[in-house]
């Protein structure tokens, strides 16, 4: 891997190992083992221990492995102790040491940490409010003027913009530095074209010489088909030039476009016209101020973005790391850390990106020793933000100044056959890039258990890409019903594939989907997350119903439930929604009384006023019968599983909008949620989930088989172009050297837009971009990421490989010539190695997937039988404070205690938790000497300052005791005694009495009751407390306990009230 210039100065870097871990050497065995004999001799604590993996699940198993390990050596209390080790993701590392350097650093202790999606969703806004209607409508002008934007793709200049904001954040570049390399990149660009010395003027010289050349061309004499096109091309060409956002590529294709020769001559003056594209004074113009607004976009979008984030009291993933970046220059971080660290383990190091390497480089300055394992061979560009260029140059630094390296030179997961075959492969691929043999070669350790052939090639039949993706699917199938063996990883023994053991890899997602689209016409079981959730029918039925729940005014939903949850034709909803207009009903209740689903969320939505959305789609999902309707579909069982799974993912997205409305701060509607759905930030929202169990293919690509393996892979796309990095957002270091103290020093962007369009042949000005040294340099780079990109896929294999390409000459530029290596494809039933030993391969010719699709079995759909929803559910806890007055109760004695107290404040509810409070603490601890100071802190926490007297208060409460000992001679008084019982409809009765009273004659029930009423209503107020009291007798009664009466004191009104039952 080749890499940036290093700097000449020298740092100590005798602390730092590095462990090259080929695919399947070992890793996290080697990873585990540096740990637990780190901790075994104590030359670290738990404590001192800082790591970084991958992924969170990656994190936890390195944990535990150590932790057996220690236990296993008879070390628990360093076992127990690992829960003082900080390892985990970098961001779960950075957010615990932000939280727990907050003060030091001026920031909040509670880190709220915006998703992916939020985070987008501010950028988004944030764009948004930079961009005045000028400047949208001159990029959008240059753009289309550029053949910039991709309708089909759904792309466009913004695109740029988030590029390169996302390339300064994760390299730690200021956005007001952006502006500034707008102007030179477009120079450097603009270097590579000649002056421009073409005027205004050249476009009535291009369109005279067109009307000229049509009228020239006799299609008369002249009627082959090239010279008709031409013409055809011409007049449409004419149309366009004389538009405000006329493409530029137009004049690139006028360049080079010509008739038959019989009309030459016509054409000539045409493309003479059109060459002076490169010089023309409005291409330049249009070039420089596109670059120029995209950078300058992307500045201001970024210091929005921020602002907008501070604002709601948010950091993103970026954020953090930055914020660590800049915490560990603070003197107190680092003097603490540097006596903390002694051990850095760094996982996965070729994946980091530059934030993170930055990072990595400063924690190295505290840590007294220091293990990055990786491997090179695996950094993939922009494999989550990483930069391979940046880490190889950090690597190829450290080991000439002082750092160790220690390669793994086993193979512990594929054959010895596939083994040797991936050495022979790859040491000729990476040898282009530098590697020595010892840095890519491993040693099989696995047995030979079978003769199947290790490496594959099939031959894909001629054809469009669907066409090929049929037929691999039909290979696919075969190869399962021919019963090829594979070596079992748990038994290590021989078995039958089966579909869980093959994955198939490609290098874009629409071909995965094409291939899985293919697996699943065919019926074969896999694995892979189809885009399109949002618009499967089974979820568009589903918003349909929440649109005519949140507003029954449309009809446009109403209409839509008819068509899909009837499965009516236009023709018969529409006729009847003709026939409800000309009744002059009520427009909206259209279908109210005659649609079952519509009739049901009617009924629902008085009851989900003041629901959640995901309550409400829930009570949709289920209540108004979306899941039966949508199973009775079909057509196989299968796909009426997929809609079902397609549902609980809809209602997982219900969650994921109202988490996103906590974090921003915002209420959650079904509004709201109905406007998210419409633009969702990321891809991944929009995915249908896999229903397969456990035996299905996997399908994905190979960016997403980093850390897997299976028996079987099926490689894919080797026949495809590689494409040059010269076009994307690009980050170069501009300083001489790399500075490992600091190796985001001098990183610039640099950005050229591919204004060429399709024109890839006999354009001079691309041509000098592409044979220059940075378009070499940029073609080389990519090469060797393909080569990486290749051994990360073809190294998943256990036992079998599969290349899957034509059996045809891939054209120039194919994926298949970066590798530079003769022993790549199989030819026979043997394939010769360098070593002199072939091993076992084929070659297969696979038939065009014509065969007939396997027919399903008869599908009968079932569903759970419909019960009728209960008109009231009980509630499974009740309060006694809210059951309804007892029919029969009668009021008894009624006693006065003593005088109104008067009462400061309109809360009686607090009133009366404060008296509640006192008269508790007075019965407890009767006649305390500080009792008015007590009382004064309880209404002062339960009222308020000043709500009513304490003197007050303890005198009503001592007047009650007074009363209570003199009428009722109690033995034993229990204050807020709490109570409990079931009762005969299952539900919870759960309370706490004020007071009970245990008296000769059984036990007596008072409840106070804060009550302002004067006397003449003391009766009626405590007949309404009647089911409360009747619910305490009972849970006495339950307890069998005897309940001797029932009794409500007034402590405000200074009375005692005597409930009677019959």
């Amino acid at each position: 891997m080749g890499g940036l210039p290093v700097s000449s100065q020298r740092r100590d870097f005798e602390h730092v190992r590095f462990i090259s871990a080929g695919a399947g050497s070992g890793k996290t065995y080697r990873l585990t083992r540096e740990l637990e004999e780190a901790l075994s001799e104590g030359r670290v604590t738990p404590a001192a221990v800082l790591g970084t993996t991958f992924t969170v699940k990656a994190a936890s198993e390195l944990q535990d492995r150590v932790r057996t390990r220690l236990i296993r050596s008879g070390r628990p209390l360093l076992s127990a102790q690992m829960a003082q080790s900080l390892i985990g993701t970098v961001h779960s590392v950075c957010t615990r040491l932000l939280g727990r350097f907050a003060f030091e650093l001026g920031l909040s202790p509670e880190i709220n940490v915006a998703g992916v999606e939020d985070s987008a969703r501010l950028f988004n806004q944030a764009l948004d409010e930079v961009l005045s209607a000028n400047r949208v409508h001159e990029m959008n002008l240059r753009a289309q003027r550029l053949s910039l934007v991709d309708d089909r793709r759904g792309t466009g200049w913004q695109d740029h913009v988030r590029s390169v904001a996302q390339e300064a954040r994760s390299n730690d570049i200021d956005p007001a530095d952006l502006p500034g390399m707008g102007p030179e990149s477009a120079a450097r660009f603009l270097g590579y074209f000649p002056e421009a010395d073409c005027g205004a003027e050249a476009v009535d010289v291009l369109l005279g010489a067109i009307d000229e050349a049509i009228a020239d061309i006799d299609l008369v004499t002249d009627t082959t088909k090239g010279s008709r096109t031409y013409v055809a091309n011409l007049r449409s060409a004419a149309a366009e030039l004389r538009r405000i956002d006329g493409k530029w590529t137009l004049w690139i294709s006028l360049s080079k476009w010509a008739p038959t020769k019989r009309s030459e001559d016509a054409a000539i003056p045409v493309r003479a016209a059109a060459a002076c594209y490169d010089r023309h004074v409005d291409f330049h113009a249009d070039i420089r101020k596109y670059i120029e607004g995209v950078f300058t976009v992307a500045g201001e979008t970024l210091d929005r973005f921020q602002k907008l984030k501070t604002a709601r009291g948010l950091v993103d993933y970026p954020d953090m790391e930055q914020l660590m970046l800049r915490a560990l220059d603070e003197p107190a971080v680092a003097e603490r850390l540097s006596e903390e660290v002694r051990l850095l383990l760094v996982d996965e190091f070729q994946d980091t990106n530059p934030m993170q390497l930055a990072l990595f480089m400063k924690f190295a300055r505290f840590a007294s020793e220091v293990v990055f394992v990786g491997d090179v061979k695996q950094a993939i560009f922009g494999f989550r933000g990483s930069d391979p260029e940046l880490v190889g140059s950090t690597l190829n630094t450290l080991v000439p100044w002082g750092s160790t390296l220690d390669i793994l030179g086993w193979s512990w997961r594929s054959r010895p056959s596939l083994v040797r075959y991936l050495n022979a492969v790859f040491r000729e691929a990476f040898h282009r890039d530098g590697m020595t043999r010892d840095r890519v070669e491993l040693s099989p350790q696995r047995k030979e258990k079978h003769d199947s052939p290790a490496v594959v090639r099939w031959n894909l039949p001629k054809g469009k890409q669907q066409m090929q993706a049929d037929a691999l699917a039909l290979a696919i199938s075969e190869l399962v019903n021919s019963g090829q063996p594979v070596t079992d990883r748990e038994t290590d023994e021989a078995r039958a594939v089966v579909y869980g053991d093959i994955a198939v890899l490609a290098t874009t997602n629409s071909h995965v989907q094409d291939i899985a689209r293919a697996l699943r016409k065919r019926r074969v079981p896999m694995k892979m997350t189809l885009a399109g959730l949002l618009e499967t029918p089974e979820v568009c039925l589903a918003r349909a119903c929440l649109r005519r729940l949140n507003d029954p005014s449309d009809t446009l939903a109403t209409a839509e439930i008819r068509a899909l949850g009837a499965c009516e034709e236009p023709e018969v909803w529409l006729a009847d929604r003709l026939r409800w207009l000309a009744s002059e009903e009520q427009d909206q209740a259209w279908a109210e009384a005659d649609d079952p689903i519509v009739s049901r969320i009617v009924h629902l939505r008085s009851q989900t006023m003041t629901q959640s959305p995901v309550e409400i789609l829930a009570r949709v999902l289920n209540y108004v019968g979306i899941r039966p309707i949508v199973t009775a579909w079909g057509p196989d069982a299968i796909t009426a599983a997929q809609r079902q799974r397609n549902l609980d993912a809809f209602l997982h997205l219900s969650v994921e909008y109202e988490n996103h409305c906590t974090s921003q701060h915002e209420a959650a509607t079904l509004t709201g949620f109905l406007f998210w759905l419409e633009n969702p930030t990321s891809p991944e929202l929009d995915r249908q989930p896999v229903v397969t169990g456990g035996d299905a293919v996997h399908v994905l690509t190979y960016h997403r088989a980093k850390g897997l393996e299976w028996p079987v892979v099926v490689a894919t796309d080797f026949h495809y172009k590689w494409k040059s990095r010269i076009w994307d957002v690009r980050v170069e270091s501009a300083s001489e050297g790399l500075d490992l103290d600091n190796p985001l020093d001098g990183r610039a962007i640099r950005f050229y837009p591919n204004v060429f369009g399709r024109n890839t042949k006999d354009v001079p000005v691309l041509d000098n971009i592409l044979s220059s040294e940075e378009g070499a340099g940029a073609a080389a780079e990519a090469e060797a990421e393909g080569r990486r990109l290749a051994y990360v896929g073809m190294t998943r294999a256990r036992d079998t490989l599969i290349m899957a390409l034509p059996p045809t000459r891939p054209g120039s530029g194919a994926w298949i010539y970066n590798f530079n290596s003769e022993h790549l494809l199989p030819t026979g039933k043997e394939h010769p190695l360098p070593d002199g030993e072939p091993i076992s391969s084929a070659v297969v010719d696979l038939a065009t997937a014509e065969s007939e699709i396997p027919v399903p079995a008869p599908f009968t759909p079932a569903w759970f039988p419909e019960r009728s929803p209960s008109e009231l559910r009980l509630r499974e806890r009740i309060s006694p404070s809210h059951a309804d007055p007892v029919d029969g109760a009668t009021v008894g004695e009624m006693i006065e205690i003593g005088p109104r107290i008067a009462v400061h404040s309109d809360d009686m509810d607090k009133v009366g938790t404060a008296l509640h409070a006192v008269i508790a603490a007075e019965l407890v601890n009767p006649h305390f000497e500080d009792a008015v100071d007590r009382a004064a802190e309880l209404i002062r926490n339960g009222a308020g300052e000043g709500a009513l007297s304490p003197r007050d208060a303890v005198d009503c409460a001592q007047r009650l005791m007074e009363e209570v000992h003199t009428r009722f001679a109690p033995s034993r008084m229990l204050v807020e005694h709490p109570v409990e019982l079931i009762q005969d409809t299952g539900q919870v009765l759960r309370g706490w009495i004020d007071l009970v009273l245990e008296t000769e004659h059984g036990w007596m029930v008072i409840d106070h009751k804060s009550s302002p009423r004067p006397r003449s209503e003391w009766g009626a107020e405590a007949l309404e407390h009647s089911g409360q009291l009747t619910a305490y007798a009972d849970a006495l009664r339950g307890a069998g306990l005897h309940c001797a009466g029932c009794w409500v004191h007034f402590p405000v009104s200074g009375g005692l009230v005597e409930v009677e039952f019959a």
